[in-house]
This record gives structure tokens, C-alpha cells and sequence, in this order.
């Protein structure tokens, strides 16, 4: 799994982590610092997060059912491995 894979795991699957959250739009898009209309699209499949706002969503969500399912382990595990194991390169 390389970054590009998170973050298009993530993306596919921000909407149903800020549903099981219990989160409108506007909380979610303000708690992972994105404008509202960013995160509609990235929702719709028209934008693919970015690295940082995929990280984000792992460490504020790192709990999460979908997220930890889609990763096939923790969310920060998975983001903690990849960022390591890139700097040792």
C-alpha cells in the first residue's frame, strides 16, 4: 500500500466515516480543516484527498469501523508504517 492507495481508500470511504460519526458537512469539514466545498466533492468522487487531509481523517477517525476494515489494520498504523518506511528510503 503506498500513499496514493490511502488516499483513495480514504476518500471513497470519508462519507460513510463522517456518517458513522455522527457529523454534518460543515462539522466535518471544519474538523479536518477543509472548506465545506472541498469535501462535497471529495464525497462525490470528484477530488481525491490529499496526503495531509488523509492523514488527518486517520488520526481524528483512527477508531473508526470503515477506516480500520478498507486498511486492513489501524488507521494509524497503516499511516505511521508508510511514513516511515518512505524516510528510511
Amino acid at each position: 500500500m503506498d500513499r496514493c492507495e490511502i488516499r483513495k481508500i480514504v476518500s471513497l470511504k470519508l462519507k460513510l466515516v463522517r456518517v458513522e460519526a455522527g457529523f454534518t458537512q460543515s462539522s466535518m469539514s471544519q474538523m479536518i480543516g477543509l472548506s465545506k466545498k472541498t469535501l462535497v466533492q471529495i464525497e462525490k468522487g470528484r477530488l481525491v484527498a490529499g496526503w495531509s487531509t488523509a492523514v488527518t481523517v486517520c488520526a481524528l477517525f483512527s477508531e473508526s469501523r470503515i477506516l480500520r476494515t478498507a486498511l486492513e489494520d489501524s488507521p494509524i498504523k497503516v499511516i505511521k508504517r508508510l511514513g516511515f518506511n518512505e524516510w528510511e528510503q
